[in-house]
């Protein structure tokens, strides 16, 4: 609470010194029993024709590129999702709805072949035709070994051939079912005539100054201070976007994010790290901060590999958590009640496993609840006993050298004010059974980087991570990457996001399985199990689940705030006054 006034006053003193063929397809039934509504619609949309203004976005960190398929760090979406779009997207009630396909796809009796029809007269952005080629290139450019794409990948290494009879039409063949077929190409055409070589894709120019098919283009990149972006020509959607100018404005400090809300400079606050009540009264009619249930899922991974030795095999165990005792002591020793209610004013909701929202919820039970005592016994069970500062150290650990201080990194992301909030409580818990958590953020860039780039996940070099993630409408293809016990990332593999190197053959069993019907009710039962297993061998520490929170300029209408979408995903239909 401290920290939050302070940042509070801290932002009202920076704006007063600075005043001046086959069967039709069907929707996944994601949004099947929703708990809680998926939107928040603040106006009526807005009138046909209507144009003009600028909107300024207040964000921590800049992307470090807009190529969705380059990067898991969420900032990417949120700004690129003004001028990226693919062949369908979510809308606010959890149904993927077409973009630049003229319909959803038709797929075959046997759920392997799927046709996907564009509209007609499509452009990109340099006024060049879209055309079926650019659905191909896509799957060529992703599923190349040497393009380094990682993220939103899932699915593509099934296809096995794709037919182009014409410019409009593309026959896509699978070499099973893949369940999340209507979200294949979500993440963004590539065109093939404005990019590169598949295999250079992570050098693309491309991936600052889009050629692109969305209601934007981007037209000046500051590095470190701003992205603008002005509105497309070729749009497809006649009369839209509305807004004459996009800014990203680049603003580490959550202080000085709501300052240029406060001042009026900015109109748009990406994720706020102050409550509502707080929010509001210190914008004063300014802004408001409109939350929406989030599929932001707090945890802690906990790595089972030795980190730092040059292997990212899972070969070598984790000195001190390579224990399952200790693992399970760590999470015993968390007040969740305390962290939700008080650390985060209840503004957060409990969650214990990856399923936590949409079609494939799973209730699991905490396993490892708050219990001092519980990771004390567990600790000393595990030959970790109390040394003369409090912290405990190894004599007769499984895997530490007697003398080791039980020590560890919690690693997470800079510029979330919340999160600071939630290391700092989580080491203070830590140090309560003699565990030492030192707390290290990294850039966005570095923490989500790829295994090229020595991201300490995917090269293993890390003890605990602490960040939220979140899994789409078909979570399967992430799944997939992030739990099967082949997807260890490697250099022979770099796109995998098994980080935590954790081998479980009952786990990949209930992986196929949820990937191999499109029954519902049989999915969600093998992604339950596959939650359960994950709490049980304490791969993973599921938290809390966010609440999307975006604070809006009372100037700004036309938005629509989403679950399943980024806050620049409708902006083609604003306006600001």
């Amino acid at each position: 609470m401290k920290n939050k006034l302070f940042a509070l006053l801290a932002a009202l003193t920076l704006v007063l010194s600075a005043c001046g063929g086959g069967v039709a397809a069907t929707e996944p039934p994601a949004a099947e029993s929703p708990a809680t509504e998926p939107a928040v619609s603040t106006e009526p949309p807005v009138a046909e024709g209507e144009s003009g203004g600028t909107v300024v976005f207040v964000i921590s960190e800049e992307p470090a590129g807009l190529n969705r398929y380059l990067a898991s760090a969420a900032i990417v979406r949120q700004v690129s999702d003004a001028t990226l779009i693919g062949l369908t997207e979510p809308n606010e009630k959890g149904e993927y709805m077409a973009r630049l396909a003229a319909d959803l796809p038709t797929i075959s009796e046997d759920l392997k072949t799927v046709t996907w029809t564009l509209r007609e007269g499509l452009k990109w952005s340099d006024g060049e035709a879209i055309t079926s080629d650019d659905i191909r290139f896509t799957w060529e450019a992703v599923s190349n070994p040497g393009s380094g794409a990682f993220s939103e990948t899932g699915g593509f290494e099934l296809i096995e051939s794709m037919d182009t009879p014409d410019d409009l039409t593309a026959i896509v063949h699978y070499t099973e079912p893949y369940t999340g077929y209507l979200g294949q190409f979500a993440a963004g055409l590539l065109p093939r005539h404005a990019t590169g070589k598949p295999e250079e894709m992570t050098t693309w120019e491309w991936n600052m100054k889009p050629v692109t098919a969305g209601p934007f283009v981007v037209t000046d990149w500051r590095s470190g201070e701003s992205i603008t972006m002005e509105p497309n020509p070729n749009y497809y959607e006649e009369g839209k976007p509305y807004l004459d100018k996009l800014i990203f404005r680049v603003a580490p400090e959550p202080a000085a994010q709501t300052a240029l809300m406060i001042s009026g400079e900015g109109q748009v606050h990406l994720w706020p790290g102050e409550d509502k009540v707080d929010y509001d009264a210190a914008t004063n009619g300014k802004a408001v901060q409109v939350l929406v249930p989030g599929t932001w899922n707090m945890a802690i991974d906990f790595n089972q590999s030795m980190p730092g030795d040059g292997d990212p095999a899972a070969s070598a165990p984790h000195p001190i958590l390579g224990d399952i005792r200790v693992r399970q002591a760590i999470s015993h020793a968390i007040d969740y009640d305390s962290l939700i209610n008080d650390v985060l004013n209840g503004q957060v909701k409990s969650s214990t496993n990856p399923f936590a929202y949409g079609w494939y919820q799973c209730e699991i039970p905490r396993m490892y609840n708050y219990d001092v005592e519980k990771a004390k016994q567990l600790l000393t069970e595990a030959g970790w006993v109390e040394g003369p500062d409090g912290i405990r150290v190894a004599q007769g650990a499984q895997y530490a050298e007697d003398g080791t201080r039980l020590s560890l990194e919690l690693q997470g992301y800079q510029g979330f004010e919340p999160l600071e909030r939630v290391e700092q409580f989580i080491a203070e818990n830590l140090k309560a059974i003699g565990v030492e958590a030192n707390i290290i953020n990294y850039d966005y860039s570095i923490i989500f980087g790829s295994f090229a780039d020595g991201s300490p996940m995917k090269v293993g070099d890390y003890d605990m991570l602490i960040y939220d993630r979140q899994y789409g409408l078909e979570p399967q293809g992430t799944v997939i990457n992030d739990y099967l016990s082949t997807s260890i990332p490697s250099a022979d593999n770099p796109d995998g996001d098994n980080h935590y190197r954790w081998v479980n053959p009952k786990a990949d069993e209930a992986i196929e399985t949820a990937g191999s019907t499109f029954d519902q009710d049989v999915r969600r039962e093998a992604y339950c199990e596959l939650g359960k297993l994950i709490q049980e061998e304490a791969v993973q520490n599921y938290i809390f689940l966010f609440q999307d929170g975006y604070g809006f300029s009372t100037d700004l209408t036309g938005y629509v705030v989403s679950t399943w979408g980024s806050m620049t995903w409708d902006v083609q239909n604003w306006k600001y006054k």
